[in-house]
């Protein structure tokens, strides 16, 4: 007999496989919220330092991603075969 439900842990989430590159922004919102609740010493500058942070993280993420980039498509066809 066939189940027709989605089982975690067993099965990808459906339709998420084309669009999980947005969920990185949610993800490390999150993890700054975290973060920045145990290490804050002021919680008036909470969400100012939340903010700061996720922004930090993500043009960290983007510059990585570019300079991975310009190694696989530009520097590496330049090299010598073989």
């Amino acid at each position: 007999m066939t189940t027709f439900a989605w089982v975690p842990f067993m099965q990808p989430l459906p339709g998420v496989q084309a669009n999980w590159l947005w969920l990185l922004p949610i993800l490390i919102f999150g993890i700054a919220m975290m973060y920045k609740a145990v290490r804050v010493v002021d919680l008036a500058n909470y969400w100012r330092e939340v903010g700061t942070m996720t922004m930090q993280v993500l043009l960290a993420f983007l510059g990585l991603a570019t300079g991975v980039f310009i190694i696989v498509q530009w520097i590496v066809p330049l090299l010598p075969a073989g």
